[in-house]
């Protein structure tokens, strides 16, 4: 995705660790958690908005 070794590897530590939060969390196991972190992470990577994250308009500059 673009991001050197190093980058590439704080990613990862803090998205195992998100995982174990929602698996916790939602009662599932971790890999469906990091099945999730990675199909959201993916979609936003390719511009797309999954559902439950299309937000509002973004605050205007002062």
């Amino acid at each position: 995705m673009g991001a050197d070794e190093a980058q590439a590897q704080r990613m990862a530590e803090q998205l195992l660790k998100r995982a174990d939060q929602i698996a916790v969390d939602r009662g599932c196991d971790r890999v469906q958690a990091m099945q999730y972190l990675l199909s959201l992470t993916m979609k936003g990577a390719q511009g797309e908005t999954p559902p439950g994250f299309e937000g509002g308009e973004p605050p205007e500059a002062s």
